[in-house]
């Protein structure tokens, strides 16, 4: 089973926290990766390179920053393949962030008649083209659509937006989350890991899937997310990759 590992932080850093993760997070990486549970996973650029994006009455509404203004944020994530959820939290714990942050365990949504994508990891993995630029699209969500039929509406637009952005190019990996009740939030404090349900914000908002798109400026990246059913309803959060590997 598939869960996506929303790595989060409050922005507070001290010289002796930059160390440890610094030495330790390369050795979780190495440990997961060879175990063959770490999919894919990257830094993105901080939460003052974020714009969020909403589509109301046919016009596109920008605000800098995050979805959720909130002291946490979401700094970085990894893709990873579990037996159950045990596993998945054993490897949040094992996350050196885990001891100075809080790190959330969010399922893939399963969605009936709909074929599951394989993670292209290699595609992932590998640089964007020159001239052009990667960045996460988070979905960001206060509950489900009003009716059955607004559901059905979305979906469908949802997977006509995806299958263009395919045909454009642009769109590498895509994917829904389950609903927010279903979060762990993973902590380790004192050497214990300390658990508790639902996401690592306590908003209204959630974050409800995602999207990982190569553009050639961050205008496209906006534009793309504006053409997405979800931008009319909810809001989608734009955030650039980390040009440089940091600590997360």
């Amino acid at each position: 089973m598939k869960y996506l590992m929303m790595v989060c932080s409050d922005g507070v850093s001290t010289e002796d926290k930059a160390t440890v993760l610094q030495r330790e997070i390369p050795g979780w990486v190495s440990e997961m990766d060879g175990r063959g549970v770490r999919l894919f996973g990257h830094v993105l650029e901080e939460p003052d390179q974020a714009v969020t994006v909403r589509v109301r009455d046919d016009q596109t509404l920008l605000s800098d920053g995050p979805f959720a203004e909130t002291k946490e944020f979401i700094a970085g994530f990894d893709l990873i393949e579990c037996d159950d959820l045990d596993e998945a939290i054993d490897v949040a714990a094992k996350h050196p962030v885990a001891k100075f942050h809080s790190i959330e365990v969010r399922p893939f949504m399963f969605i009936q008649d709909t074929p599951e994508p394989d993670v292209p990891v290699a595609r992932l993995a590998s640089d964007p083209a020159p001239g052009r630029e990667r960045y996460m699209l988070v979905m960001c969500v206060d509950g489900l659509p009003a009716t059955a039929a607004d559901a059905a509406s979305v979906m469908r637009g949802g997977l006509e937006w995806l299958a263009d952005a395919q045909a454009r190019g642009v769109e590498l990996y895509s994917h829904a989350l389950e609903h927010s009740d279903m979060a762990t939030t993973v902590n380790v404090r004192n050497g214990s890991t300390v658990l508790s349900d639902g996401p690592f914000a306590e908003t209204k908002e959630f974050v409800g899937g995602f999207s990982i798109v190569d553009c050639s400026s961050r205008q496209e990246a906006v534009q793309l997310a504006a053409g997405h059913p979800l931008a009319h309803i909810h809001r989608i959060e734009v955030r650039p990759f980390a040009q440089e590997s940091r600590d997360r």
